[in-house]
């Protein structure tokens, strides 16, 4: 929010709004001594009379660029420190649990461990489950219990840099789909593992996750994603009006923000990407509930499908607004989750 800015930033914007005020001065006083030298006898014409106006709008218009433009940016940088900054928790197994887990850890690519909970298959068949941004495991508990009561086994793990898990900072999904790769890693030392009948599940930048790491790893047989998350700018439809256009704008901001401050490459979009799930099952769930001026995330998530392929489903909750699904059809989304991963996971003939 704007009140958020520190007070360096808001005298860099005043700073801006004053550049633009001194180039709107000189500018009009320039225009008053060519006018000055002109034949002060001689009335002003329509025509000079136009061309002044157009010129205190041209002026005014380029002070409004550049203070917007200044706003902008100043808003992108607060947006991507506060995206990148850990969000560490401690992460209490609560004391109501319906199903009993065993803490674990496992170990990055990059030598990070991650913290996380998991709980064996009765039925043969695993779920890595990953939760929204900013949060931890416990943000899908409820999922696990879903699937834990049907026999499923599940792995839930805080991402890195978020909970329990370690990291100097987050980078909305682009560092995470190599994490996905080391929890298939932790499941394949486990005992009674079958490395055919595991799926994965996400909600917002878990969901996103989700997707990528099916595109990275063949082992992942399904993908449940509630809300996915935009991975590059280009993931978001085109806008519709001048909120989203503002939004459009500002994202494509933030991916440069992000390439220049931690001074990694940029991934490809989800769009460019998705398709390389199929012919695996992906399951994209969306709310349909709009919010001012932005709409719901179903044209996102509908878009996502429509790169997928035919191997990808739609289901938009219309009361729903982002990953609150349970919440509002909470037997519905059980028999869908539960019936999409019976299909995918099902035990080989």
């Amino acid at each position: 929010m704007l009140g958020a800015i520190p007070l360096a930033d808001w005298l860099l914007i005043l700073a801006l709004v004053a550049i633009a005020l001194l180039i709107l001065r000189l500018l009009h006083k320039r225009g008053e001594q060519a006018r000055l030298q002109a034949d002060s006898r001689k009335p002003a014409s329509p025509r000079a009379i136009l061309q002044y106006v157009l010129e205190l709008a041209g002026f005014a218009l380029l002070s409004l660029l550049l203070i917007g433009g200044g706003v902008l940016i100043l808003e992108d940088y607060q947006t991507m420190q506060e995206e990148i900054a850990p969000a560490p928790s401690i992460v209490d197994i609560p004391p109501d649990l319906a199903f009993q887990v065993e803490e674990v850890t496992f170990t990055t690519q990059d030598g990070l461990k991650l913290a996380g909970w998991y709980v064996p298959a009765q039925n043969g068949a695993t779920v890595i489950l990953l939760h929204g941004y900013g949060g931890n495991r416990t943000g899908m508990l409820w999922h696990a219990g879903v699937l834990v009561q049907a026999g499923y086994g599940v792995l839930l793990y805080d991402e890195r840099a978020s909970g329990e898990s370690q990291g100097d900072y987050r980078t909305h999904g682009w560092q995470d789909a190599p994490d996905v790769g080391s929890a298939l890693a932790y499941l394949s030392a486990r005992p009674n593992i079958d490395p055919q009948r595991i799926g994965i599940a996400g909600c917002s930048i878990g969901g996103q996750i989700a997707l990528q790491g099916a595109v990275h790893y063949s082992q992942l047989r399904a993908v449940w994603a509630d809300g996915p998350a935009m991975l590059r700018a280009v993931d978001l439809p085109p806008p519709n009006n001048w909120a989203t256009a503002i939004t459009f704008l500002s994202n494509h901001v933030l991916d440069g923000m992000y390439v220049w401050r931690l001074g990694i490459e940029a991934p490809e979009p989800m769009i460019t990407i998705i398709a390389q799930i199929a012919p695996r099952p992906i399951l994209l769930v969306g709310g349909g509930a709009p919010r001012s001026f932005f709409g719901s995330e179903a044209p996102r998530v509908e878009r996502y499908a429509a790169y997928a392929g035919d191997n990808a489903q739609v289901w938009v909750i219309p009361e729903a607004r982002h990953c609150d699904g349970p919440y509002y059809q909470p037997e519905e989304y059980t028999s869908r989750l539960l019936a999409f991963f019976a299909a995918a996971l099902s035990a080989q003939p």
